[in-house]
């Protein structure tokens, strides 16, 4: 008769659009023995139902939820992975609400184990001890060259942090090790450190990238997917195409216009930009953000009075500087400044990752 049997254990958990520890218990584990009953190979995550008896003799469907097709085609997985009638045991971190709902640690399939991907780990290649590339203008080229792949990723820090607060202990979400770190991670308002708190212990239930909402402002340098930069020397703009979106894309012209009258312009997500070429360094001015996004990890509050100076620099082919200057007096007490450096991922194409809801992979794409 096929069990459903609760254990204790340790696990780390895999960050996809959103933090999963809101969702599962990575402290405990559940192992589901049954029959695959359905396999989903969709986004923003894959799910296989296993049904199972109970000790009563009760038929029970058990969902168990897996990474992203992002995460899963880059360990090889295939959209045949499992297929109906299949003999499963599955290991998970159950839901935290109490419901037949966990997500994977270990799969046993017809007696073999499989590998089960977390999120997409990439690590940072050997130094190239190449110059950063530049146009024939001059200018640095934040991009590929002709001929040439690749995007920016590995973000040195997980969350904006004031640069003045020194070392802070914090996963690869924002999550603070210490919360009584909070009031050194940026010279909060009395009611933004009280939220920027409950955040971080609700474990970011709330993030609205949990629903697929973009990652506005800085966060879009911050998500595990990739980045890349296109600049467009002859149009006097720059592109910033996130991959850990649906396609998000900031456009930032750099001919010297003025930002807009905000009181006459809808907010958004990335606001309205106007840069500059100081030398090197491609400086930017925004303004004008909505506050139905996050801008950075973590949870950090802002308001519509946000206004942003980004400074970006490739001091040689592997690196990206980012620094930018947070002037917001609804959410801070005095403007304040972060830093991270990103790595060039070199020869690869940036994986988009979509997050859309039961966004299922047509089968003409699963070889791929």
């Amino acid at each position: 008769m096929r069990k459903l049997v609760a254990a204790f254990a340790l696990a780390v958990c895999a960050w996809a659009h959103h933090s999963q520890e809101a969702q599962f218990d990575s402290s405990k584990s559940v192992t589901v023995s049954g029959v695959v009953s359905r396999w989903d190979w969709s986004n923003p995550h894959a799910y296989l139902y296993i049904d199972m008896d109970e000790s009563n003799g009760a038929l029970v469907r058990y969902r168990v939820q897996f990474a992203s097709l992002t995460d899963l085609r880059a360990a090889g997985w295939k959209r045949d992975a499992f297929t109906v009638g299949q003999n499963v045991t599955v290991t998970t971190a159950p839901a935290r609400d109490g419901s037949r709902h966990g997500e994977a640690k270990t799969v046993t399939r017809n007696g073999q184990k499989m590998n089960v991907p977390g999120l997409m780990k990439l690590t940072a290649p050997p130094a190239s001890n190449k110059p950063a590339p530049r146009f024939a203008g001059g200018h640095v080229n934040f991009g590929a060259v002709p001929g040439d792949i690749g995007y920016w990723a590995l973000p040195s820090t997980a969350s904006l942090v004031d640069v003045t607060a020194g070392n802070i202990g914090m996963n690869s979400e924002g999550l603070l090790n210490n919360i009584a770190d909070a009031p050194k991670v940026a010279p909060f308002q009395p009611w933004a450190r009280g939220l920027y708190q409950y955040r971080q212990r609700n474990k970011f239930k709330d993030d609205p990238m949990a629903v697929c909402l973009p990652p506005g402002g800085p966060r879009q340098f911050q998500v595990p997917y990739g980045l890349r930069i296109l600049d467009e020397p002859t149009r006097q703009r720059v592109f910033f195409m996130s991959g850990g979106g649906n396609r998000n894309w900031r456009l930032v012209p750099t001919d010297g216009r003025e930002l807009p009258d905000l009181e006459t312009e809808t907010a958004g997500y990335y606001g309205f930009s106007t840069a500059k070429w100081e030398g090197d360094t491609l400086v930017i001015q925004s303004a004008g953000f909505s506050e139905r996004f996050w801008f950075s990890n973590g949870g950090l509050p802002h308001t519509e009075a946000l206004k942003m100076t980004e400074r970006i620099t490739r001091p040689n082919y592997d690196t990206l500087n980012y620094e930018v200057t947070i002037d917001d007096p609804g959410a801070y007490t005095k403007p304040w400044t972060s830093r991270m450096t990103l790595r060039w991922i070199p020869n690869a194409e940036i994986d988009e990752y979509f997050c859309e809801d039961n966004n299922r992979e047509v089968p003409s794409r699963a070889a791929h």
